[in-house]
């Protein structure tokens, strides 16, 4: 299966971050802080026509710090029935790249536990206690330095 990866609108995001991730929440919901800011990186994994996996990069510190080196990872969702392909692994790449290539030290995101195997497996760390986010369910922090 040949995958392409390919810069995105913040809209062009939005239907597969709430099919995957958000489904009981209102369109409007998956709109997020710095979607438009210039160096915030949306990025897609296709195959075909086909867009499988949706990744968003934004220049922004961890919860409680002023790190301007560190990038959130956030809205990174693969359809299900293309999980376990790659698709994941590669959308990260890019945006870890992505930041690296403007300075960055570090990557973070709130990772739903039932991801942080596949952090983890990427050299991500989680840091913390778990927490929940209210209708999304159980989370950690989990950092990646570059």
């Amino acid at each position: 299966m040949q995958r392409d990866l390919r810069p995105l609108r913040p809209d062009e995001t939005r239907a597969l971050r709430r099919r995957v991730l958000r489904p009981h929440q209102p369109p409007e919901a998956m709109v997020y802080p710095g979607d438009e800011a210039p160096d915030t990186l949306h990025v897609g994994a296709y195959v075909g026509d086909d867009l499988v996996g949706v990744a968003s990069l934004y220049r922004e510190a961890p919860p409680g710090e002023a790190d301007p080196d560190a990038w959130r990872l956030r809205g990174m969702a693969v359809r299900p029935e293309d999980q376990g392909g790659g698709h994941g692994r590669a959308l990260l790449a890019a945006c870890l790249e992505h930041a690296r290539t403007r300075g960055g030290r570090r990557v973070w995101c709130n990772a739903r536990t039932t991801a942080a195997g596949f952090y983890a497996r990427l050299g991500f760390e989680a840091r913390g206690p778990e927490f929940d986010l209210p209708g999304l369910g159980p989370h950690l922090v989990m950092f990646g330095d570059l």
